[in-house]
């Protein structure tokens, strides 16, 4: 694979990681979503592998949670991810993993506040609003994921129509909302999923969501936009993207 189409299917693939881990935090999966990502071996042939042991562990964790499920007892399983998400993430009683910044970045432990803000200041920049606003803070996880997920495919479409340098910005862009957001908060959050978490599935995604946002602020803060295609100076045996 020559190294335009390299870089274009990673691009593709980091849009996809976030918009899967994303959608994971944003609800519980339902029967159809369960069924279809289990007959679709979405785990086992994910869009991006990263050769670090907590992404390895995490797959491996979601693998076991669809080999385990019994299409009859589907109902079962739906019913278990429903009031671990709850627990997690909603109440009504005390929640174990609160899903916004604002939670684990401030002495009041409030939501709406100046985080908040900061964030949807963000998403403003770019013309960007979420199903979510003024229904959840602009800081929570899953709406944080989904607006990396829409920097990258804007990314993707001025790449294809030559746009080097609104491509050159928005690389920028993203490196500075997880420098600024996500980096500083993940750590925190997915600790406490994987603290109080009682399915795989929960366990898995906050793995994977830990060691993915990681490598991904990593991975463009190497990113030398004065290099054709956006080379990066790490080791490619780093990473890997799914073949399709």
């Amino acid at each position: 694979m020559d190294s335009s189409r390299l870089e274009m299917g990673l691009l593709e693939a980091r849009a996809l990681t976030y918009k899967i881990i994303s959608t994971g935090f944003i609800k519980p999966p339902d029967a159809q979503l369960i069924k279809l990502t289990c007959q679709e071996k979405l785990f086992e042939s994910f869009p991006l592998k990263l050769n670090t042991e907590g992404f390895l562990y995490g797959l491996d964790q979601l693998k076991l949670w669809c080999n385990q499920i019994n299409t009859e007892q589907i109902g079962e399983v739906v019913a278990e991810l429903k009031n671990d998400f709850n627990q997690l993430f909603v109440g009504p009683h005390h929640l174990m993993a609160p899903p916004w910044e604002s939670v684990y970045l401030t002495e009041e432990k409030l939501t709406f506040d100046r985080i908040t803000l900061n964030v949807r200041e963000f998403y403003r920049r770019h013309g960007l609003e979420f199903t979510l606003i003024n229904r959840e803070p602009d800081d929570h996880f899953a709406v944080e994921l989904e607006f990396m997920e829409q920097l990258i495919n804007r990314q993707i479409q001025h790449i294809k129509r030559n746009q080097y340098e609104d491509a050159f910005f928005l690389i920028r862009e993203q490196e500075a909302f997880l420098k600024l957001h996500l980096i500083k908060w993940t750590p925190l959050f997915t600790h406490s999923v994987l603290e109080s978490a009682q399915t795989d599935y929960y366990q898995g995604l906050a793995r994977l969501a830990h060691d993915f946002i990681e490598w991904d602020y990593e991975h463009l803060s190497k990113i030398d936009v004065d290099k054709p295609m956006w080379l990066t100076k790490e080791s490619k045996d780093e990473w890997e993207v799914e073949k399709c």
